[in-house]
């Protein structure tokens, strides 16, 4: 068996045969006869753009199907927007994604289970549901039950029909809980305003399943899969050369040629020009960065010498907010004494221009103004998560604004055959989650081998 048909058949055994066939590589990279590349790798096969969740996918799944790989990330870390760190509290503490979303379809789950991580699935704490001081009964769970299902069944019909439309426009806005409704399907979730998000999009992706938590972190996880790859970490990349054959790449360090490159970048770098192609990407592919829009949600996260919710473990505090410029917290989490608090949308770019210390308080406030101030005598600090002040990321995650959700087919387009994208962005279901960054990053290595191999 040549090494291009058994490269294919370890493909067809590794994903069913169920992978998009589509023309192969025009041919190999002509390499430079000159020796002006600084990466002890060579030139590899395939060059793997960022290390986050969807480049660990990817790199691991070349490496399997026997292919030479390096990794450019920019961080001085791997994991991307998955980061867990003892440092700021004492105990683990993740900066970014921490829920591992629809559990069933996870591939996180599994892995962290057989690796000795301690997962469980969420929804253990109780819920604390204040209006003032008043701890609200079941009677008010009900009526938020009822806004909640009432939004969601206008949102999944205009979906059904194909209206790309926004989920302002067919969602009520004047019920007596619509704005912990907006909170609940727009900043504390997509991290967008309503007006900012489409019907057709949220139709498309998976509906909500089983959420489950690490005690470790959910960044310590994916940093554990992402362990052995060959990553050349502080390598920021430049440009994208992709006018000949092959591919290169020019970085902080130095360049590179290969074959293929898959590029897991956010769409915020791609939308704000951070890496120059040559020759420029054509109009409608640089149009989807911009309208495949990353959304701001952050976390107030708060640290107390003891469970001032007393909701137990993984529990839930929410006031009755008049506006969506709120603020709702998970608390305790794993019994850690740390809360996080979920702001998102215009009011979470608020937060990050006010500085830490501002959303700092606002949180500390919104517990006060329910629990007493005697809480601040258990607070031992806090902080504020910024995602779209980080240059790597520009934003927290990404989801199609109304109008554009069938942009995510041309996000996720190859270019000239060898120039693929990968990331949560690229999903067709799990976008915005980290598990749908590392399927999509296995997906378009699968992708690249293929052509490679034809």
């Amino acid at each position: 068996m040549t090494p291009a048909k058994h490269l294919t058949s370890r493909i067809k055994q590794s994903h069913s045969g169920t992978m998009t066939r589509r023309q192969a590589l025009a041919g190999a990279a002509a390499l430079s006869a000159v020796p002006w590349t600084v990466f002890a790798s060579g030139n590899p096969d395939v060059v793997v753009i960022g290390a986050g969740a969807a480049g660990i996918g990817a790199a691991r799944t070349l490496m399997d199907l026997g292919l030479s790989v390096t990794v450019l990330e920019a961080r001085d870390r791997i994991g991307g927007r998955a980061h867990t760190e003892t440092e700021t509290f004492g105990v683990p503490y993740d900066q970014g994604c921490h829920w591992l979303h629809n559990a069933y379809m996870n591939p996180f789950v599994g892995y962290g289970v057989e690796n000795g991580f301690n997962l469980y699935p969420s929804g253990g704490g109780d819920y604390g549901l204040y209006d003032g001081t008043t701890r609200l009964a079941d009677d008010a769970y009900r009526e938020i039950d009822q806004t909640l299902a009432d939004a969601w069944n206008a949102i999944l019909d205009a979906g059904r029909e194909g209206r790309d439309i926004d989920v302002a426009s067919v969602v009520p806005q004047d019920q007596p809980w619509s704005p912990l409704v907006a909170c609940y399907i727009g900043g504390w979730s997509m991290g967008k305003d309503l007006r900012d998000l489409s019907c057709l999009d949220l139709w498309n992706g998976e509906a909500g399943s089983e959420n489950w938590f690490c005690r470790q972190g959910f960044g310590t996880v994916i940093s554990h899969y992402g362990r052995e790859i060959p990553v050349e970490l502080n390598t920021a990349v430049e440009s994208i050369d992709w006018s000949g054959s092959g591919v290169r790449v020019g970085t902080s360090s130095g360049s590179i040629e290969t074959s293929a490159v898959i590029l897991t970048v956010s769409t915020g770098v791609l939308a704000a020009e951070g890496i120059r192609f040559t020759p420029a990407l054509d109009a409608q592919k640089q149009e989807s960065f911009h309208r495949i829009s990353m959304g701001t949600y952050n976390h107030i996260a708060l640290m107390f010498s003891k469970d001032i919710f007393e909701l137990g473990e993984d529990g839930y505090f929410e006031y009755k907010p008049a506006t969506t410029d709120a603020v709702g917290f998970l608390t305790n989490i794993s019994g850690s004494n740390l809360a996080f608090g979920y702001v998102g949308g215009s009011f979470g770019k608020e937060l990050i221009d006010a500085g830490v210390d501002a959303a700092v308080n606002f949180g500390l406030e919104k517990i006060k103004a329910s629990l007493g101030n005697d809480i601040e005598k258990s607070f031992v600090k806090g902080t504020y998560t910024a995602w779209d002040s980080d240059p790597l990321t520009l934003g927290s995650y990404a989801s199609a604004e109304p109008g554009y959700a069938w942009m995510r087919r041309v996000l996720r387009e190859p270019v000239g055959d060898r120039v693929f994208f990968a990331g949560e962005a690229c999903h067709p279901l799990l976008w915005a989650t980290a598990a749908g960054a590392l399927l999509s990053g296995q997906d378009a290595a699968t992708d690249v081998a293929t052509r490679i191999a034809a």
